[in-house]
């Protein structure tokens, strides 16, 4: 199991925007995996997928949203996790919702923080 934590921010204020917090689970034995999630704006996901390579490949196996949430509502999330040949790893994400049909949401590249 590992625990995951995304935090974006504004580049030009370093304004905090989106956060995500969660864990991704390996099925023993398999290249199936689960990403339990919960994020600020009120939605918890369930992912499911699996890794072929140096990709990971993950589609919304259940959403909830909070009472109050505001419209568009989220209906289906794509992710994408892949290690880069330069060993850097990005996520794409597609995202539907209650106005859109699945589209290219966001695409990041992570930098490794240590402690």
């Amino acid at each position: 199991m590992l625990l995951c934590r995304f935090c974006a921010s504004n580049p030009e204020t370093g304004k905090p925007l989106h956060r995500e917090c969660g864990f991704i689970r390996v099925k023993p034995g398999t290249s199936q995996v689960a990403f339990i999630c919960a994020q600020n704006i009120g939605v918890v996901e369930v992912e499911e997928g699996e890794v072929q390579g140096e990709q990971l490949t993950l589609t919304s196996h259940s959403l909830s949203r909070m009472s109050f949430a505001k419209e568009p509502y989220v209906q289906q999330i794509s992710r994408t996790f892949r290690l880069t040949p330069e060993g850097k790893l990005e996520q794409t994400v597609s995202m539907a919702t209650s106005t859109q049909a699945m589209a290219p949401h966001l695409r990041v590249t992570y930098k490794k923080v240590t402690s």
